[in-house]
């Protein structure tokens, strides 16, 4: 199946390539009515939006993706340095695909023969649908984990016999896998200091026993109904 997609994608960026080859070259041709002319003009620059969101997506990865954590109202906050960086990279490749249909539009208005209407419309529609599906499948690809793992989190929050350490545990599903991140918190500060799975698909519902230590905190958690599975975690320094 990966294999069959990327072969698809190599032959949709092809396709895209050869498709904006002939617009540009289409540019050239000073006998072009002004409306085709513009419609090449914006499968070219669809082109050049399109080259800019890969080289967008390249320059962020390359960088090691940052996260830091806040706890605020009963809720752990979960901050990326990556940033708005999903939605510009979306914003980006609907703007290809506005300028493409634009240019669909165009070129409807301005060809005066069929033959010619049908070869750009052709052009337009095959370059439309390649970036749709270029940008669909880098999307899905690199969201499909993070929209996993933020399925209904739940927060339950602990605090020590003597007050002196605080952990919230987050519960949250992925799959069919139930699991849970241990953060350490002073004030509206959060460090993630553990994360355990009931490997059985359930939650825990904030069921824990715990037994606290000068330097950490030991979780037992349910697996398979029963309180049967530790997690040794050690404290931060905040």
């Amino acid at each position: 199946m990966e294999t069959l997609l990327i072969i698809l994608f190599a032959v949709l960026v092809l396709y895209y390539l050869y498709g904006t080859y002939v617009s540009a070259v289409a540019l050239r041709r000073k006998h072009l009515k002004m409306a085709l002319r513009c419609a090449c003009l914006l499968r070219v620059l669809s082109f050049l939006v399109v080259v800019s969101a890969a080289g967008l997506y390249v320059a962020v990865h390359v960088k090691k993706e940052i996260i830091t954590y806040s706890y605020k109202n009963g809720v752990i906050i979960e901050s990326s340095s990556y940033g708005n960086f999903d939605t510009v990279f979306f914003i980006m490749f609907i703007v290809a695909i506005l300028l493409i249909a634009a240019s669909m539009v165009l070129d409807s208005a301005g060809a005066t023969a069929a033959r010619s209407r049908g070869r750009n419309l052709l052009v337009s529609l095959i370059m439309c649908v390649t970036v749709f599906i270029i940008g669909l499948i880098i999307i899905v690809t690199n969201y499909q984990s993070k929209l996993g793992d933020k399925y209904d989190p739940k927060f339950y929050r602990y605090d020590s016999p003597d007050k002196g350490h605080s952990i919230v545990i987050c519960e949250r599903s992925r799959g069919s896998d139930g699991y849970a991140d241990v953060f350490q918190i002073k004030d509206q500060r959060a460090v993630k200091i553990g994360e355990f799975t009931t490997q059985d698909g359930l939650r825990n519902e904030g069921r824990y026993k715990l037994k606290w230590t000068k330097d950490g905190v030991e979780v037992t958690y349910l697996h398979k109904g029963t309180l049967r599975k530790t997690a040794n975690i050690k404290f931060a320094v905040l």
